[in-house]
């Protein structure tokens, strides 16, 4: 897919997009302290660097001109020093000021962020949230009917300060009725442009769950989320319903379609700011013809760069790439990496899954369109027919069949240094070969439970030569809401009793032999 993604980012420097919605200006106070102050118990920080950089909407036109877009941004700010300095970060990132307008009467947004020793201490906010007055409007207005039929998509960035107006969204909805553009809207009003001719809203879990009047869960919270898709895309009107997750990635909706679920990767930085910004800006991917998959995937991994730096920041055409090359080897490599240890000829199919933490989005989307997941786990070691009318009814219990394959290492600490007798990739390629199973998914450990905790089945099978008492993934699974079912034994059936008679074939054919 990583492959597609590139393509894709060179398709994005192709289009022209216009971003509108309230400019800020992110501010650095960064040093270290070492002492307490006399007049209060506050740290004394001693300044070592200062900067100011684009935030808010115009750090979403920084990112759109960072991809490789050409972009027109609207807004307004004061005529002060940081509507200035705005304006003088912002051309020296490659974006034009030429169409945001200057209200006298109005202070430039700022949030002014003190730092030491990498720990934000505090954060000071400024400048004017009433909106805009009505002269200043109209010339907005003005400036959005112009620039509107030059550009490819929109983007609206707005954090509720007075910008968009009232009017101005009206005037967005009227011109996307005449001559419709891909609409990407951030807000946290999303059912204020209801009637916009939404493309695409993007929200945080915190704005979905407020949007939707349900609590806020301590977990399984993308589930939850999950189970609101139809009710999302209701509310908002929009055709595609992104809701960002943080560490877990995102969901997205569509209408008459399963939930496409992404993972993200995780990262020791805490600070960044402005990944939301990054994520909608690449959803412009959406004016290439890009699928909703794709221009999430890329979203995810453009804000995935972001999030590995410190501060307010974008993400460039080359940091992207060199982002989407990293994942495509790891994944080529990773795909590749059973059939290199074996130094087998063996194509490996597609039911192998080398890395579950990416499959797990998969599985979310299989669930969230009512399909039931069904897990068992085994050595298979030698498949025979108790292995396979096994497995037929697991997967009559369910929609989709999962099978953990213990690796060799996990088989031999189980069974012995004998065994196993086939290796992994020769059990793969016999399991695959059966239409029951949909999925397999190598592990190392003693049990499955590391597995079940990722997938999270909602049937666990066993055969019946086990009892819930003697399985200590049981518990995990019934604690995460499965069920565990314990299937007919077939007697005469199984590795230990294939390999028992063919040794005493063995012996009996010398023992005829030494006659």
């Amino acid at each position: 897919m990583n492959n597609d993604l590139i393509k894709l980012v060179d398709a994005i420097a192709n289009l022209k997009v216009l971003v509108i919605g309230e400019a800020m200006l992110d501010c650095y106070l960064q040093g270290f302290s070492n002492r307490l102050c006399p007049e209060a118990p506050v740290p004394v920080v001693n300044v070592t660097e200062q900067k100011q950089v684009p935030g808010g909407a115009a750090n979403t036109a920084v990112n759109v001109q960072a991809l490789g877009a050409k972009v027109t941004f609207l807004s307004v700010v004061g005529d002060d020093w940081y509507g200035s300095i705005l304006q003088r970060s912002l051309e020296e990132q490659g974006v034009s000021t030429k169409h945001i307008l200057t209200q006298s009467s109005r202070q430039t947004l700022a949030k002014q962020r003190v730092i030491a020793a990498d720990q934000l201490l505090v954060r000071f906010d400024r400048g004017s949230t009433e909106a805009i007055d009505s002269a200043t409007e109209q010339a907005l207005i003005e400036q959005l009917e112009r620039c509107f039929h030059e550009v490819d998509a929109v983007i609206v960035s707005d954090y509720g300060y007075g910008i968009l107006t009232e009017k101005i969204i009206g005037a967005i909805a009227l011109l996307q009725q005449s001559s419709p553009r891909i609409l990407i809207v951030d807000s946290k009003r999303l059912t204020a442009y209801r009637n916009a001719n939404v493309t695409a809203v993007n929200l945080n879990y915190s704005e979905a769950v407020q949007l939707l009047g349900v609590s806020v869960l301590d977990r399984n919270y993308t589930e939850q989320i999950a189970s609101y898709g139809e009710k999302l895309l209701d509310l908002t009107n929009a055709q595609i319903v992104a809701v960002t997750l943080d560490v877990e990635g995102a969901i997205a909706f569509e209408r008459n379609r399963p939930p496409y679920r992404t993972y993200a990767q995780a990262t020791n930085h805490s600070r960044a700011t402005g990944t939301g910004n990054t994520f909608v800006s690449a959803l412009i991917a959406l004016a290439s013809i890009a699928t909703t998959q794709d221009a999430i995937e890329l979203a995810l991994a453009a804000a995935a760069v972001v999030v590995s730096s410190d501060g307010t920041t974008s993400c460039s055409v080359q940091e992207l790439r060199e982002y989407l090359y990293r994942q495509e080897t790891g994944e080529r490599k990773q795909k590749n990496s059973l059939s290199l240890h074996h130094s087998s000829p063996f194509t490996i199919p597609d039911k192998y899954v080398p890395d579950p933490s990416s499959f797990v989005a998969r599985i979310v989307s299989y669930r969230a369109s009512g399909q039931r997941i069904v897990f068992t786990n085994g050595c298979f070691d030698i498949l025979h027919a108790g292995h396979v009318s096994y497995l037929n009814r697991a997967r009559a219990l369910g929609d989709i069949l999962i099978i953990g394959v213990n690796s060799d290492v996990s088989v031999s600490s189980l069974k012995g240094p004998t065994r196993p007798i086939n290796p992994l990739l020769d059990r793969i390629l016999v399991l695959a070969g059966l239409s029951s199973v949909d999925y397999l998914i190598p592990f190392d450990q003693a049990t499955p439970i590391n597995l079940i905790q990722l997938i999270r089945p909602d049937i666990y099978v066993k055969g019946g030569d086990y009892t819930k008492e003697t399985l200590p993934e049981a518990s995990v699974v019934e604690q995460l809401g499965g069920v565990v079912e314990i299937l007919p034994f077939i007697e005469n059936r199984s590795t230990s009793s294939i390999i028992k008679r063919i040794c005493q074939a063995q012996l009996a054919e010398g023992s005829q032999q030494g006659k």
